[in-house]
C-alpha cells in the first residue's frame, strides 16, 4: 500500500515539475513569469490523469476522484489563459522584478530565482494540496491475499479476484455533491466578475470611486470563487475518505482553505481593495467567505 502511495506521488512529481522546468524556460524567453499562474488548475489536471492512468483497474470511484481536479483544472486553466494571455507580465510580478533590481540583481538572476522561488514553490504545494488524489487512488483499489469481504481499514469495499475495490458510498456521494457546489460557486462568480469588468472596462475615474461588485453570488460573499474552490477541495477529500487512508489526508483542504483566505486570496487582495470607501462598506455588510445574507 505505501509503496502504491509513493508510486503515483512520485511520478506525478517527475511529470508536474517537469513540466513546471518547461514552463519556466517559455516564460524566460517571452519575459513573462506571470504565465505560472496559469499552471495552478492545470498541475491538479496533470495529478489526476498521472494517478488514474498508473491503477490497473479504473473502477467508477476511481474515475470520479480523478474526475474532479481534471474537470476543476480544465475549466481553471481555459479561464486563466483567456483572461491572462496577450496582456503582458502581471504587475505582481513586475515589481517583484523591480525591487530586486534595485537590490542589485540582474533581470536573468531574478528570473532563475523564479524557477525555486515561484515555479518550484507552486509545485510543492500543488502536490501537497493534491495529496487527497494521490493517496487514495493508490489505496482505493488494493491487491492482496486475503479473500474476506467487507470492511477493509474500516472502508466498505468488495472483493473481486483478490482485489479490494473501494465502492461509491456515501461519503463518495456527500463529496461529489459539495465539490459540484463549488465548481458552480467559482465557475459562476468567475463569470459574474468577468462581465462586471467588462461593463466598467471604460471607467476613467477615481480609483477611492471605482465601482464595487455586489450583485449575484458577490452578494453573498465577497469571494464566491474562493469559497467554491474550497468547498471543492473538502469535497475531494471527503470522497477519498471512501478510501482506506484517506481521512489521513485532511492536511490538504485545510492548507488550501488556509491559502486562501489568509496567504494568497481573500486577504491580500482586500489589502488594497478596502481602501476604496465603497468597498469597506461592502466588507460591512457582506460576508469574507462563507455565503450569507448581506445586513
Amino acid at each position: 500500500m505505501v509503496s502504491d502511495i509513493l508510486v503515483n506521488f512520485s511520478h506525478a512529481a517527475v511529470v508536474v515539475f517537469g513540466l513546471l522546468i518547461l514552463l519556466w524556460t517559455i516564460s524566460v524567453a517571452v519575459k513573462d513569469a506571470s504565465l505560472i499562474d496559469i499552471f495552478w488548475g492545470f498541475g491538479f489536471l496533470v495529478v489526476g490523469v498521472v494517478c488514474l492512468y498508473l491503477v490497473d483497474v479504473k473502477t467508477p470511484y476511481l474515475i470520479l476522484l480523478a474526475a474532479m481536479p481534471i474537470l476543476w483544472g480544465i475549466r481553471l486553466s481555459l479561464y486563466l489563459g483567456k483572461r491572462n494571455l496577450g496582456h503582458g507580465e502581471d504587475v505582481r510580478y513586475v515589481a517583484m522584478r523591480k525591487r530586486a533590481e534595485k537590490k542589485g540583481m540582474s533581470e536573468m538572476t531574478w528570473r532563475i530565482r523564479t524557477l525555486f522561488t515561484v515555479y518550484f514553490g507552486q509545485g510543492l504545494l500543488i502536490m501537497i494540496v493534491s495529496a487527497p488524489i494521490w493517496v487514495a487512488m493508490a489505496t482505493g483499489l488494493i491487491v492482496g491475499k486475503n479473500k474476506s469481504k467487507g470492511i477493509i481499514d474500516g472502508v466498505n469495499v468488495i472483493e473481486t479476484g483478490g482485489t479490494f475495490v473501494t465502492l461509491i458510498g456515501l461519503l463518495s456521494i456527500i463529496g461529489a455533491t459539495l465539490w459540484l457546489i463549488g465548481f458552480l460557486f467559482e465557475a459562476i462568480g468567475d463569470a459574474q466578475l468577468t462581465a462586471f469588468k467588462k461593463k466598467h472596462a471604460d471607467y476613467a475615474g477615481a480609483y477611492e470611486d471605482k465601482p464595487v461588485l455586489d450583485t449575484g453570488l458577490w452578494k453573498y460573499t465577497r469571494h464566491p470563487n474562493y469559497f467554491g474552490n474550497a468547498c471543492m477541495w473538502w469535497g475531494i477529500w471527503l470522497v477519498a475518505c471512501q478510501a482506506p487512508y484517506g481521512w489521513a489526508t485532511i492536511f490538504a483542504p485545510l492548507m488550501m482553505t488556509f491559502l486562501l483566505t489568509k496567504i494568497s486570496g481573500r486577504d491580500l487582495l482586500e489589502r488594497q481593495l478596502k481602501k476604496r470607501p465603497a468597498y469597506r462598506n461592502y466588507m460591512d455588510r457582506t460576508s469574507g467567505f462563507i455565503p450569507r445574507l448581506p445586513k
